[in-house]
């Protein structure tokens, strides 16, 4: 629409006041509830056309307060629940270590009563006795058999007896070169 189409009234500013309303003394509507005695006062909100583009009229002050307090009251609730939310996660994933920590201790107990019953039982203990021991029963042989050839354990120790301590010390700048 151009300018010129519009009709002559729309462009006048509106009126702050509202026009008066006749109501009776009594305070009680004079026509019976239901019965509009009276058309709507309030113009019809509708969307302005500008440049091809629609512009709305601007908002009710009352729809602004409206806005407004929903606003706070989201923000009130944000701030009150995600304390609550957290420490709720919080504890679930506590909840999740600890029932991780129960799975593996009574996997721990159940060895331990597994190695118990073996501790318990006479004939492993006296096969320990006579593999770490050499224990034997009266009756039984005893068959220890020594090689000529000491072990590398033996060798080592038989080693840094001899080693003077200037030797220990070359030796293990020697070794720190090769690493």
């Amino acid at each position: 629409m151009t300018r010129d189409a519009r009709p002559s009234g729309r462009n006048q500013p509106r009126s702050s006041t509202r026009p008066a309303v006749n109501r009776p003394v009594s305070g009680r509507p004079s026509a019976p509830r239901g019965t509009q005695t009276k058309p709507s006062t309030k113009p019809a909100r509708r969307a302005r056309v500008t440049n091809s583009r629609v512009s709305r009229t601007p908002r009710n002050p009352r729809s602004m307060r409206r806005l407004a307090v929903i606003g706070v009251l989201l923000v009130f609730l944000a701030v009150v629940i995600t304390p609550t939310l957290r420490a709720y996660l919080a504890q679930r994933s506590q909840i999740g270590q600890l029932t991780q920590q129960v799975a593996a201790q009574q996997a721990n107990i159940t060895s331990l009563q597994n190695q118990q019953k073996q501790l318990n039982d006479p004939k492993y203990i006296a096969a320990q006795a006579g593999a770490q021991l050499a224990f034997a029963k009266p009756g039984q042989t005893l068959t220890i058999y020594v090689t000529t050839e000491p072990s590398a354990a033996a060798k080592a120790a038989a080693a840094a007896k001899k080693a003077t301590w200037y030797g220990s010390l070359w030796q293990s700048v020697v070794n720190s070169g090769k690493h």
